[in-house]
Formats: structure tokens, C-alpha cells, sequence
């Protein structure tokens, strides 16, 4: 089968982590080019156009950024989803939605089987994020230490089952932190920010999800993607149908004149260091607001038993999809 994943220039360990995961836990299932037949793994990427006319197997993947719409008349055999949110989205049975693939590396050849107890406290910011600048600098302020969610997955993987907390804008910062048993918190510096997915994956293991919402430590990130549409310092929790409207306005283009009046006043600003400096970001106040964050935020976690259940129940499907 082809495994089929998000592949952009820059790469994401938690889009990444397919090519690591699903070739260790199936040796032999899987050939580059291989058939018409699609593995289509971790991933907020139901509905991401694909070429070729073969069957898509899906397999964790979930919604959240593409219309759903863009598969019609595809030949999808679901074998299971991110979460309820996936599943309802797609008009599937309950049963369908396990949780994201990613809870599988403890099982994988090349993974830690299990946290290792570590005192660090990590940050990693999206993988869009961290392209701008400051990032070191709020590491070093607040004493933290950085992960880059661009870097090799097997190595991002250790580092967070070896922290004792994890303070994360990536989801599979999220998710592998869980996996492990180690806390974590999100937190989100922009409008780019895409809840639907952190609650259909959160409600896969019976939890609510809740975020805070700290400035970025430049303005360039906001000038790529907006403000935030919850106010600084607040602690957000997002339920379903508040991740499903953030869905439905996720795949609803804007109209193009505003779109054209919105690139282009970005490009304006960008290149003014006095409109950047109003903005009124820094690396002084990120650090600050993450540190706040690690010491008075309240810690997420889920059941040790319930992953392991998924976990087992996930490796039956996935046992069923080789044969």
C-alpha cells in the first residue's frame, strides 16, 4: 500500500511520524509507489485532495482543515478515526473513532516503551510558529527548554517522554506527552490555532479540552494569521459544537476581495518594524505568560487503563486492514 500522509516542504514530526510508525508496527505492508490502494494515517487530513483513483483506507486520520466534500465519490473504507467528532462529521458509527494513531509509539520498534521520569519543562510551539522569530529567546528567559516540532520524529518523541512537563501549541506535542503519561498544557498564539481537532481528539479519551491563550513572541505570526478570537491570559474550554462551528468556518473561504485587502496590508506591515513593535509582542512577554502557565495552569491527563484499551483495540484493526 502507499502510505499517504501531509508532506509540505517544511516538515511537522506529528505528520512525519507516519513514515517512523506504521512501517515498524506492519514491516512488509507498505511500498513507496506500491498499487492504487491508500494507507491514509495521522493527520487532520479527511477530505485533503489525493491523487489516484485506488481505495483510501483511513486509518486515525481526522477532520478539521479540508471539506469533506473533496472525497465524494472516492473509495474510502473507514477502519477508524480520530475521534467522535471525525466520526459524527462523516456520518460514521460511534464505533468508528478510536483516537489518533500516534497513542501506538509506545508500541513501535525506534520509540521509548515509556516515560523516563524527567524534570524538564518543554515548550513547542506549532510547526508555523516557530518559524518566526524569538522562540530561543523565550526559551532562555523562561529557563525552558525548546523543542522544534520540525526536527526528527524518534528524537522529539524521547525528549518529550523524558520531560516532566510539556507546554505545547503542537497537537502531537499533545498527544505523545499523553501517550507517556506525561502532563501537559496548550496553549495558542493565533488565530491559526485549529481546535476542532484537539477536541475530537481529547474526547477520544473522554476529556474535555481546555487551552490558554498567550501573545506570540513576535508579530509576525499574528500578521500571517490574526489575533487570537479569545482574549490574552484567558483559560478557553472548547466543547463539540463550539469545535464544530470552528470547523464549518475553517473550510469556508473568505471572500476573495477581503482576502486580497487582508495579504495585502499583511505584506505592508511586515515590512514595517515600527507596525510589528505596536503590536505590542515580545519574547520577555511570552516567557512570562508561559511561565505563569507552567506553575498555575492546571495539568492534563488521561486514563492509563483507556489508552491501553485503545491501543489494543487499535492494533486489532490494524491487524484486520494487513490481512
Amino acid at each position: 500500500m502507499r502510505l499517504v500522509y501531509y508532506r509540505k516542504s517544511v516538515p511537522n514530526f506529528g505528520d512525519d511520524l507516519n513514515a517512523a510508525l506504521w512501517p515498524a508496527l506492519m514491516p512488509g505492508l507498505f511500498e513507496e509507489g506500491a498499487g492504487d490502494a491508500a494507507f491514509v494515517g495521522i493527520g487532520t487530513i479527511i477530505g485533503m485532495p489525493l491523487p489516484g483513483e485506488g481505495a483510501l483506507h483511513v486509518f486515525s486520520s481526522g477532520a478539521g482543515y479540508d471539506r469533506l466534500e473533496n472525497w465524494q465519490g472516492r473509495d474510502v473504507r473507514w477502519w477508524c478515526v480520530r475521534g467522535p467528532l471525525s466520526a459524527r462529521l462523516l456520518g460514521l458509527a460511534p464505533e468508528a473513532a478510536l483516537s489518533d494513531g500516534a497513542i501506538l509509539t509506545p508500541l513501535a520498534p525506534g520509540f521509548p516503551r515509556r516515560a523516563s521520569g524527567g524534570r524538564e519543562t518543554l515548550v513547542i510551539p506549532h510547526f508555523q510558529t516557530i518559524a518566526h522569530p524569538g522562540w530561543p529567546e523565550v526559551a532562555e528567559l523562561g529557563g525552558f527548554g525548546l523543542v522544534d516540532p520540525r526536527g526528527e520524529p524518534a528524537e522529539i518523541v524521547a525528549r518529550i517522554a523524558g520531560a516532566g512537563l510539556v507546554l505545547t501549541e503542537s497537537l502531537h506535542g499533545a498527544i505523545i506527552a499523553d501517550t507517556y503519561g506525561v502532563p501537559w498544557m496548550a496553549f495558542a498564539t493565533s488565530r491559526n490555532f485549529g481546535p476542532t481537532k484537539w477536541v475530537d481528539w481529547r474526547q477520544s479519551l473522554g476529556e474535555d479540552f481546555s487551552f490558554t491563550v498567550v501573545p506570540p513572541p513576535d508579530a509576525l505570526h499574528l500578521l500571517e494569521f490574526g489575533r487570537a478570537p479569545w482574549p490574552l491570559g484567558s483559560v478557553v474550554t472548547m466543547y463539540a459544537e463550539a469545535a464544530m462551528a470552528a470547523f464549518s468556518d475553517r473550510v469556508a473561504p473568505p471572500p476573495p476581495p477581503r482576502r486580497a485587502l487582508r495579504a495585502r496590508l499583511k505584506e505592508v506591515a511586515k515590512s514595517s518594524w515600527l507596525a510589528r513593535r505596536l503590536l505590542g509582542c515580545s519574547p520577555a512577554r511570552t516567557a512570562a505568560a508561559l511561565t505563569r502557565l507552567a506553575v498555575t495552569g492546571a495539568p492534563a491527563a488521561s486514563s492509563p487503563a483507556l489508552r491501553a484499551e485503545i491501543q489494543a483495540r487499535m492494533m486489532g484493526r490494524l491487524h484486520a486492514l494487513a490481512a
